[in-house]
């Protein structure tokens, strides 16, 4: 089972009901080799845990991080190998990624508590592995290096934009040009949003996730990934939930505490756990809340909740088309 921690908190107990199977793609054809740019290699990116020397044009990469294929993705470079992703959609792939992907289905890689297995990662021969956005990279980064030039994050694990991992990703495969174009044309998609949707505008959100505990996360850092998308498009983080305490980007709030989240909009998902979800909204104090009883409420399943916890060059788009019209509508209730 796949953990929480990777986006949502610095904890191993918080575990998300997004399980990564290794599966591999189609056994009678080999995936084709990435097609990169024709930028000027070597090129030399340097990251929090070294610095990497791709010396020429990578044919065979891996991504290990959800941000860093989708940004490959985006500037028409094929892994032969990436991350599973099931519960989102039964080929493992999700909406956003599936559609830029050609030819033979490169091998998907699981994560589990700790990693990746090396030994998956090495039998994919890679000449370049992107891990900017796996979340255990400092356990093993210094093996996966031995295997083939790998890049980590800037900033922390699964601190990094997608901005930022994507920029990376254009650099190391010859393609900067190009990934400046992608981020101002997705950044141009935000604003363009953002104007679609004025009654998002000076919303205070709450954006919160059920726990096995039986009590909800609530993001509550405005370093948060999430929280910085949904401030882009207008809404703010209430200075009741930003003060929280604890040092995480997240607060667990027992059912006595589930009052500061009564503000303009609530922004739900229950890991697809329909009986946790029933549990939520039939208690006397959530559904007594003011946020809840105007409408001003959504539960977002993992196909919604993925895209905005996770912000790549490809599901902001998708968050933008198919998720922010949803919370829009409540935010217009909220007067």
């Amino acid at each position: 089972m796949r953990t929480l921690m990777r986006r949502l908190a610095a904890t191993s107990a918080l575990l998300l009901g997004l399980s990564l199977t290794a599966a591999c793609g189609d056994d009678t054809e080999e995936p084709a080799a990435g097609s990169t740019g024709s930028g000027a290699f070597p090129v030399t990116i340097t990251h929090k845990l070294g610095t990497t020397t791709v010396k020429s044009e990578p044919k065979r990469i891996v991504a290990l991080g959800e941000v860093d294929q989708d940004a490959l993705l985006a500037l028409g470079v094929q892994p032969v190998g990436m991350v599973e992703l099931t519960g989102i959609q039964p080929d493992g792939l999700t909406p956003w990624s599936a559609p830029k992907l050609s030819g033979a289905k490169p091998t998907l890689l699981k994560s589990g508590d700790s990693g990746f297995k090396l030994e998956e990662v090495a039998a994919l021969k890679p000449d370049l592995i992107l891990a900017a956005g796996d979340y255990y990279i400092d356990k093993y980064y210094s093996k996966l290096s031995q295997l083939a030039p790998t890049v980590a994050y800037q900033t922390g694990p699964a601190e990094d934009s997608w901005q930022q991992i994507t920029e990376q990703v254009a650099k190391a495969v010859g393609k900067e040009d190009e990934g400046r174009k992608l981020i101002a044309d997705v950044e141009e998609k935000i604003n363009a949003t953002k104007a679609k949707h004025p009654e998002l505008a000076g919303k205070g959100f709450a954006f919160v996730v059920s726990l096995p505990s039986g009590n909800l996360a609530v993001m509550k850092s405005t370093e948060d990934l999430s929280v910085k998308l949904l401030n882009q498009l207008g809404m703010t983080l209430p200075e009741q939930i930003k003060g929280l305490p604890g040092e995480n980007f997240y607060a667990e709030l027992s059912n006595e505490k589930l009052g500061v989240l009564d503000t303009d909009v609530l922004i739900a998902h229950y890991n697809d756990d329909a009986a946790a979800q029933k549990k939520f909204e039939q208690d006397r104090i959530f559904s007594g809340l003011d946020v809840v009883k105007r409408g001003s409420y959504v539960a977002l399943d993992l196909k919604s909740f993925w895209p905005l916890r996770t912000p790549t060059v490809l599901a902001v788009p998708y968050v933008a088309d198919n998720v922010i019209p949803q919370i829009a509508q409540a935010a217009a209730k909220a007067g």
